[in-house]
């Protein structure tokens, strides 16, 4: 009888827990920060206001159903794409047509009065987040552009850098040259042109992100934007010591700026024994590949 009683104690208190989390999750604002859909629309074709189950990790019809009420989308091409400017409109433009055949479901907004405005009308809320500063080709005008067109933040960079700001992939190449861990002056960080950048980004409004950007580049911006700062997608390099992951430090500055950081839930970043598992399987399963 005691045993039962223990059992089914246990068993409520499960059930409790599972309620609370349900709860604070209906109950919150859900914001995510990061989502790649755009890049993978244009590329490929796809259209993600349908469900996308199997072929993506995410669509609006599972955000819905998730609870989402934020989406920014990371505008983003690489390195080698010609005129990423026109590629980030393009991107920018498929979203504009996923709001405009679903204008029950998601609405693009620009500022927060208009987030707490969809919200309320249990609409997404969609922005823009500008992934690399390569994006801007080093010019002012095609930054404030992007703004106008609903981007709210920029990444400084992505792994690749710009000639005016250093990424952590280059900031750890163990032979920096200019280009590849060497910004255009041959340092480490922001160019006079990138401070610039976030100078104009704090007039805007516009979020400076700390995501992919080096230690250098980093602690060049903490000393110089007068607005909170966000890492849209970090994690922790104390837990995992990945060059993509925040340090101690760098987290305690975001806090005392006033900013955020937005977990990163890749398993690299958040498991450091993740890479020598993965090699482990792909070894293990080579022979059925090749075949």
């Amino acid at each position: 009888m005691k045993l039962q009683i223990i059992i089914a104690a246990l068993v409520f208190a499960c059930q409790v827990q599972a309620q609370s989390y349900k709860k604070i999750h209906r109950k919150a604002i859900v914001v995510d920060t990061h989502n790649d859909i755009l890049m993978k629309a244009v590329d490929r074709g796809i259209v993600f206001d349908q469900n996308l189950t199997g072929k993506t990790h995410s669509d609006l019809v599972r955000w819905k159903k998730g609870g989402l009420d934020v989406q920014l989308f990371s505008v983003y091409c690489d390195g080698d794409t010609k005129e990423p400017f026109a590629f980030a409109n393009r991107e920018m433009d498929t979203l504009d047509a996923v709001v405009k055949r679903n204008p029950g479901k998601i609405v693009k907004v620009k500022n927060y009065a208009e987030i707490i405005e969809a919200v309320k009308q249990h609409k997404i809320a969609a922005l823009f987040g500008v992934e690399g500063g390569h994006m801007i080709e080093n010019d002012l005008n095609k930054l404030e552009a992007l703004y106008n067109r609903g981007a709210r933040y920029l990444t400084l960079t992505h792994n690749i850098s710009p000639n005016w700001a250093t990424s952590a992939a280059d900031e750890t190449n163990p032979n920096p040259v200019i280009g590849k861990g060497l910004n255009a002056d041959g340092k480490k960080g922001l160019t006079a042109f990138g401070k610039q950048v976030v100078q104009k980004m704090n007039q805007l409004g516009m979020m400076i992100d700390v995501s992919h950007v080096g230690e250098q580049t980093f602690w060049d911006i903490i000393h110089l934007t007068t607005k909170p700062i966000i890492a849209s997608h970090s994690s922790v390099y104390k837990l995992t010591p990945h060059r993509r992951n925040l340090k101690d430090d760098q987290i305690e500055a975001i806090a005392k700026n006033g900013g955020v950081v937005q977990v990163n839930f890749n398993p690299g970043f958040i498991d450091s024994s993740f890479d020598r598992k993965e090699m482990n399987f792909i070894n293990e399963h080579k022979a059925e590949n090749d075949s």
